[in-house]
């Protein structure tokens, strides 16, 4: 706390990891991370630091852990050079560790060490937003402190010294009350009571956490299970301190929770340590990061009937995360406020909440689904669950005018409820997330242009259901498509007024720069030309094509075609949406290009994969009632696709007319599909097809991945790009090649 009243919060982890390196020999990996909290200014800096041996223990770990192979791949990668990834930096010069317990040194970045009169300790800590000198003093422990059930009362610490805050000029004295813990190889330090805090390690190695989440951990358990912590240190103004802990066990390829437990200890004034056998913590309110897409509470209720106590704690503002790979990929550090009751009277506090989430990426399309929370709450604010005359003006260009809310429930029944129909239920979101990634690829945060990820998800959605009106689709995202349940007309009225939702949310992302705007729309209006070109070109077909190459065993033209229409369709949309949180970001032009560029390969390399997996749909009997995508509809409707495209080149010409002809005119019955799906799978084609898609990718990563720091963002794009070149994990082998 300053003399004018501020109040700061200072954590850090000072990290020490036992490794091997490759010749057997042990080794240390040491980071630093630390926050940097101003309650009043609801600011939040932080930075993170390690050392070449922790970025050894990374690679390690990626290369062990039960994470998604394309996201192990990317990252290993990334972390090739012997280099962090950002925010985390390389220290410059070797980690000092001294003889005494408390004693670390990260150079310039930040020390802990012990003061020559002993039971003082100095915590020294420099960054570029912030920085402190601290003096951590004991106190000494009540007369009657000792143990009560396993529980210890921690040692309590005076703290003074000199703080250099965000957004001011010079230095402040502060003063506060703070706490050393030990255990579990982890030693750390706390200062608090809300006013100054600060939390440090070292030790041999329990608390790192590994890349692709997940702690760097003995008590990780082996194989596909995870741990996620949270703990909170309360504060109490009656002079309690209360520590509660939980700890889940989670399943990574399922998310599913499989072992949950609360622990609990309050401390009292005169140094009773009284655990509570029927802990109970809760969180609620999250917060999703757009950085990590980890979720975080921003309130706890704590409770315990045994020891008459109940707190809410509630986080002072939201987006308190610390971003680094000692954590996995980012944590929480968050100061809050506290109020309850304990033994019947109300109390009044202050707390840290630590939190570092269960965030293994064991599939890549679980993690990018983890946006659609964020991306139906901003859907929801552009098209509302009930009709108003506030989202009439909206739809209807500030002009509607409610007529006994007859306008209202007209508009709101045949604009906004048949988007809805296709943006509840989800898809897998890889849309939203290249326009938010762009964003994030050039160091910006995403979190305030949540908006556009709404404009995007609606404008897709839109696209969607257009096109399965003109393919005939009978579903999408596992419900009926829109046209089956609002009609044809109200389906492409309402979906063709979604394709202005941009137009709604862009006065609000860049308000005051009438140039941007216009490169904005530019760029919106440039995408959907070209989608809509895109899907003439789909309509149009290619029968006369795949005829001509069938005759003349010649699949070259065809094939041009059919790559002009996935791109235009898919891979310029996909550019368009990376292009437009680029712009917001103010990404300097060759940035802009490459990324664009980048997620134009992608889009298209996904068109490609789309149509395998149709293909590849098809080879195996569906369900009775099965409602998925990927059934042969290519196939059963005569559309020419890449694998048939490529067939064309693999098999003896009689046998690709026959297979043609099966399925030329449309119509062909389950067990034609099905026999035709497998033929061109087994020809070879699923392979040339994803050589193709994987090609375009990485031809566009290479130029670029050297625009763009190392980040986790940038091992996430590059693992989009395979997934989308390949989704499907074990396509059938193809063949030996036939003779020429």
């Amino acid at each position: 706390m300053t003399g004018s009243g501020d109040a700061y919060v200072v954590a850090a982890d000072l990290v020490r990891h036992r490794t091997t390196a490759a010749d057997g020999s042990p080794g240390w990996g040491h980071g630093l991370v630390w926050s940097f909290i101003d309650v009043r200014r609801r600011s939040h800096a932080a930075e993170s630091w390690v050392d070449r041996g922790a970025v050894d223990a990374f690679r390690a770990a990626a290369a062990a852990g039960a994470i998604d192979a394309r996201v192990r791949a990317a990252l290993l990668e990334a972390l090739a050079a012997g280099l962090p990834v950002a925010p985390d930096r390389l220290l410059p010069d070797p980690v000092r560790v001294g003889p005494g317990r408390f004693d670390i040194g990260f150079g310039a970045a930040g020390t802990l060490h012990e003061e020559e009169d002993g039971g003082r300790y100095g915590l020294t800590l420099r960054g570029e937003r912030a920085h402190c000198d601290l003096v951590f003093s004991l106190v000494p422990a009540p007369a009657s402190a000792g143990t009560t059930g396993g529980a210890t009362y921690p040692p309590r610490y005076a703290v003074a010294g000199r703080v250099g805050a965000p957004g001011t000029e010079g230095t402040v004295d502060v003063s506060g009350e703070g706490w050393i813990e030990t255990g579990s190889g982890e030693d750390r330090c706390e200062t608090g009571r809300g006013e100054e805090w600060c939390k440090t390690g070292r030790g041999d190695g329990r608390y790192p956490a590994g890349p692709g989440g997940g702690p760097l951990s003995d008590e990780l358990p082996a194989g596909t299970r995870d741990i996620g912590r949270q703990r909170l240190t309360v504060l109490l103004d009656d002079g309690w301190r209360v520590t509660a802990e939980s700890v889940d066990h989670v399943d990574v390829p399922s998310r599913a929770v499989l072992a949950h437990q609360d622990l609990l200890t309050a401390y009292a004034p005169d140094g009773r340590a009284l655990p509570a056998d029927d802990a109970r913590c809760r969180s609620a309110a999250p917060w999703t990061s757009l950085a990590t897409l980890n979720s975080y509470p921003t309130t706890w209720t704590v409770t315990s009937e045994q020891l008459r106590l109940r707190l809410d704690v509630t986080a002072h503002f939201p987006g308190q995360e610390v971003r680094t790979m000692l954590a996995g990929h980012g944590l929480l550090c968050a100061a809050a406020r506290v109020t309850g009751t304990r033994a019947g009277r109300a109390v009044t506090g202050w707390a840290l909440v630590s939190a570092v989430p269960a965030q293994r990426i064991g599939d890549l399309e679980e993690y990018l689904g983890r946006l659609h929370k964020v991306t139906r709450r901003e859907v929801r604010r552009l098209y509302p669950d009930r009709p108003s005359s506030a989202t009439t003006r909206s739809l209807l260009g500030g002009t509607g005018a409610s007529l006994d809310g007859f306008t209202d429930t007209a508009v709101h029944r045949t604009l906004v409820r048949p988007v809805r129909h296709l943006t509840d239920p989800g898809g897998r979101g890889w849309r939203t997330y290249v326009c938010c990634a762009a964003i994030e690829l050039v160091g910006v945060r995403a979190d305030p242009f949540t908006p556009l990820l709404a404009a995007v998800e609606v404008i897709h959605s839109a696209n969607l259901a257009i096109d399965d009106v003109q393919d005939g689709s009978l579903h999408r995202r596992g419900v009926s498509a829109v046209h089956r349940v609002f009609g044809v007309p109200a389906t492409v009225n309402a979906a063709t007024a979604a394709y202005f939702a941009l137009d709604r949310v862009i006065d609000d992302l860049v308000p005051a720069d009438d140039g941007l705007k216009l490169a904005v729309c530019r760029t919106y209006l440039r995408t959907l030309r070209a989608a809509h070109g895109g899907q003439a070109l789909d309509l149009a077909g290619h029968t006369e094509e795949m005829d001509a190459a069938v005759a003349t065993g010649d699949p070259r033209p065809l094939l041009r075609r059919l790559r002009a229409a996935h791109r235009f369709k898919t891979g310029v949309p996909a550019r368009g949406f990376a292009e437009l949180g680029a712009l917001v970001a103010r990404a300097d032009g060759a940035q802009r290009a490459a990324i664009g560029a980048y997620f134009e390969a992608v889009g298209t390399a996904y068109q490609i994969s789309d149509d395998v997996l149709d293909l590849l749909g098809a080879t195996a009997p569906q369900p009775s009632g099965s409602s998925r995508k990927h059934t042969g509809e290519d196939l059963r409707s005569g559309t020419v696709t890449m694998p048939l495209a490529h067939c064309v080149a693999l098999l003896p010409a009689d046998r690709v007319r026959l297979l043609w002809k099966a399925v030329r005119d449309g119509g062909a019955d389950a067990d034609t599909v099905h026999g035709v799906a497998t033929a061109i799978a087994r020809s070879g084609a699923v392979q040339a097809c994803q050589r193709e898609a994987r090609a375009l990718v990485d031809d566009a990563w290479r130029t670029l991945a050297p625009l763009l720091p190392a980040s986790l963002t940038k091992i996430l794009v590059r693992a989009l790009g395979t997934y989308a070149a390949l989704r499907e994990p074990e396509p059938p082998a193809a063949p030996a090649p036939r003779p020429k």
